[in-house]
């Protein structure tokens, strides 16, 4: 998987918002390009009519592609600095110019608790955008995955995909125990107060001991308190 579908798939791009950041219209597509890496490298990124995203980096001082950061293990530290620095960039783009489309969603929604005492959630989304997560009931793909991260913080904190189940595991520490997981990928953080559990109270969840179906009229509170209709 390309890295740009890595972090903007089953995202849609919303026009205005990219036309904010810095994007611009060229040849019936939205461009946005930016130097990085002291100015050395120079990074081009299109959006196409389809949302399809396409990136490139070029070194300035030969005119070359630079794409060395693309390989699976990317060896040398360099090379590991400048993909860093352009996940970053399209994360920045993603939060700040994509949303997701709810009204496409056929899937199932659930709520799964989030032990931080057992699991730095926060910090796993900080490095991967797609990560491994426990998975104990019949979620499938394509269902969404809200993370209800409990005490102290007790609040809906990420909103997920689901992109691959049933992956066998044989895993046990002191706290965990896994049969079989499954791959969640990052749509939305939210901050700690918007979805905080005296609200989820007021819409049918009184507690998150297990996964759990979202009900009907928390969906719809949420999708209000997002927003995804703006264009």
């Amino acid at each position: 998987m390309e890295i740009e579908d890595e972090i903007l798939g089953n995202l849609k791009p919303v026009k205005q918002r990219l036309l904010k950041y810095g994007f611009q219209e060229k040849d019936g597509q939205l461009v946005f390009t930016k130097k990085i890496i002291n100015g050395d490298f120079s990074v081009k990124i299109s959006i196409a009519p389809t949302g399809q995203v396409t990136g490139h980096i070029f070194d300035l001082a030969f005119g070359d592609e630079y794409t060395n950061f693309r390989a699976k293990y990317v060896a040398g530290e360099f090379a590991g600095k400048v993909r860093e620095t352009y996940v970053a960039l399209l994360k920045s783009i993603a939060d700040q110019c994509f949303t997701f489309d709810d009204r496409a969603h056929v899937g199932q929604k659930w709520i799964v608790p989030a032990n931080p005492k057992y699991f730095d959630v926060d910090k796993a989304f900080r490095e991967k955008s797609t990560i491994f997560w426990k998975q104990t009931s019949n979620i499938k793909v394509n269902d969404l995955v809200y993370l209800y991260v409990t005490s102290p913080i007790s609040a809906i904190r990420y909103k997920c995909l689901a992109v691959e189940v049933n992956i066998p595991q044989n895993y046990r520490d002191a706290n965990i125990k896994m049969n079989k997981a499954m791959r969640i990928h990052l749509i939305r953080k939210y901050d700690k107060t918007q979805f905080a559990l005296p609200v989820l109270k007021q819409y049918g969840v009184t507690t998150v001991r297990g996964p759990r179906h979202m009900p009907k009229q928390l969906t719809h509170y949420m999708q209000v308190q997002e927003g995804d209709g703006d264009e």
